[in-house]
Order: structure tokens, then sequence, then C-alpha cells
């Protein structure tokens, strides 16, 4: 089977995390990168030992190097590097959220359908191996009737109004970085909710900053959820039965340990070994669906991340958060419900 070639797009925190993982990675070598600074592109090509770095996207993306991208560039930038590298024929893993709203992550889909390209959104999580241990004790009967998830993702971010994190040019706010996971977490274990119900505070730079986020299911399932980039927290998960409840330790959407309690107290705890933060366990799934032929991953489908954007747009619409070039409907008639239930920070 001759080697999957990597090409990684953007050179920031999170494309050195993924990097510096990829020597974990079963297959495939990392052997391009492209940033628009060449001196990023060439100390980043130097520290990860990749032969070639790119100052131009485009460049990587038409190069014969290689077969797959990891699009590594802030959230308003996905869409069109995605769809480039489709066009152009190159595999393609990409940051969450793929895209910014759902109508963008559908054209993408629908392309890389016509295309027959491979597309995944880089949700790793859903590959770390104590959130498959979760899914597989669920799917057991373990807690016996799965009723309700607690799930929190917060973190200070740094305080600079033009960081991309607060910036609503770049696609900031808490909810599309951070507050996807939580949610993302409860799709998965009870699928695209039929309730949506959010508070948010919008900070100094219009991105919301923190939002409490409550689902709700017909089957009487409940998932309360939150995200802050102004707090500090265990970051924790808790999935509570009927049986008893299981826990995924703190910065849960990386942990490494997991355990389940039973009613009666009896307690199993399951530490997992791995090296690095476990970004290589999504590049170890491209690697199988290419060799497969796959145009998706069947344990992280298209359907799975367009209805995890459905609900993020939902969350945006009620707080009244758009960003530029998307269309903004006429909140006239319900403008007082937005004054009232959203505070400035």
């Amino acid at each position: 089977m001759k080697k999957v070639r990597w090409g990684i797009i953007g050179t920031g925190k999170i494309a050195h995390l993924f990097a510096s993982d990829f020597s974990h990675v079963k297959a495939g070598e990392l052997c391009a990168v492209a940033s628009r600074n060449k001196a990023s592109a060439d100390a980043f090509a130097e520290k990860f030992d990749i032969e070639w770095a790119f100052v131009d996207y485009f460049s990587l993306i038409n190069s014969h190097e290689v077969d797959v991208i990891y699009i590594a560039t802030p959230h308003v930038h996905h869409f069109d590097l995605a769809k480039a590298c489709i066009l152009a024929g190159k595999a393609v893993l990409c940051e969450k959220p793929l895209t910014i709203n759902e109508a963008q992550s559908r054209i993408l889909y629908d392309l890389a359908l016509e295309h027959d390209v491979f597309i995944m959104e880089a949700m790793w999580t859903r590959f770390n191996p104590a959130v498959e241990q979760v899914i597989e004790w669920v799917e057991e009967g373990e807690i016996g009737t799965l009723n309700s998830l607690q799930a929190s993702l917060n973190f200070l971010a740094p305080t600079d109004p033009n960081h991309r994190l607060l910036n609503i040019e770049m696609g900031g706010g808490a909810l599309l970085d951070i507050g996807i996971y939580p949610v993302f977490l409860a799709q998965l274990l009870f699928g695209k909710p039929d309730f949506v119900q959010n508070q948010a505070v919008i900070g100094d730079t219009d991105v919301d900053v923190f939002e409490q986020i409550l689902l709700g299911w017909e089957s009487g399932k409940l998932a309360s959820l939150d995200a802050s980039l102004i707090s500090c927290n265990p970051n924790r998960a808790v999935l509570s039965g009927s049986k008893g409840y299981i826990e995924l330790d703190s910065e849960w959407f990386k942990a490494k340990s997991c355990r389940m309690v039973t009613a009666q107290g009896a307690e199993r705890a399951v530490t997992f070994d791995f090296p690095g933060n476990g970004y290589q366990f999504e590049a170890d799934e491209v690697n199988r669906c290419l060799q497969e032929g796959l145009l998706q991953s069947p344990n992280y489908s298209w359907q799975d991340s367009l209805e995890l954007i459905a609900t993020l747009d939902e969350v945006r619409q009620d707080i009244g958060l758009y960003y530029p070039g998307e269309e903004q409907p006429d909140f006239d008639v319900d403008d007082h419900h937005h004054e009232h239930s959203h505070h400035k920070h």
C-alpha cells in the first residue's frame, strides 16, 4: 500500500499540535506545509522535518507532492480552502468547524460527492480512545438508560481584541471554537436535538464569550452544556444513566482516562497511555478511509457534521450573532426578546 502523503495549510498552534502528533500516526507521511509567511513555513518545515515549504496555499493545493491536506487556518478561511482542495482532487481533513454555517458545509459535501473526493471535519475527539470507551459502555448498557449529559469547555482566551477568537471578521467567539465540542458529545450520544435553548454573553468585540446551552430530545433526554472564553473550569463531562454514571476526566475532549460508577458505588476506571495529544487518531482514520476508497468516515459522517453545524447555527441565530457575508434575517418582531436575554459583557 503506498504511503498517504500529507500537507498542512497554516502554521498556528493547532497545526503545531497536529504535526507533533503526526509522528504517532500508523501510516502516511507529513511532507508539505504552506504559510503565507515564508519564515513561518520554513521554521515549521524545519521543526517537523517536512520536505516542502510553500509560501502560497494554492501552490500546496495544486502540488503533486500530496494526497491529503489538513486545513488549520482560522474558521472563515476553511470554506474557500476546502473548496479549492476538492476542485484540485485533494482529500481534505479540515479543522472544526468545517465552515461557519450549515449552508457552506452543505456546498462542500455536495462538491466532494460530485468530484469523488474524501473530506472530513477534524472532530478529533470522536477518535479519542477514552471517548470510544465511553461509547462502548453506553452501547453495552453498562449505566442503564442514558438520560442526561453535562459537559463544559472553558478556557481563558487571549485578551487582544484582534485575536482570532475575539475577532468577528475571523469567525471568532466561544461557540464555534470550543462550544462545538460539548454539542458534538451530546449529538454523538443522542442525535440531533429537538429543542435548543441558550443564554449567551456577548463581549466587547461583539462575539459570544460565554454561553450555556440546554438541549432536549422528545425521548426525554437532556444535555446541559457550557463554553466560555472568560472562565476557568475543570472541563469534565458526566453522562448520567439509570444504573450509574460515566465521567470523562478533566479536559474531557482529549481525555486519557474515564470511569464508570454504578448506582451501588462500584467504580471501574480505565486509563489510555497514548503519546501526544491524540490528533494522530483522526489522521489514522483518514488514512484508513483513503486506503478503503471511502469519501467519508463512517464514524464521523458528513451527516453528523451537518447536524452539528445546524445546531450551532440555531444557537447563533438566537444570540443574533452573524459573521461578515452571512445573510441576516429581519429581527424586528423579536428584537425585545434578544435585548432581554443577552447581556453585554
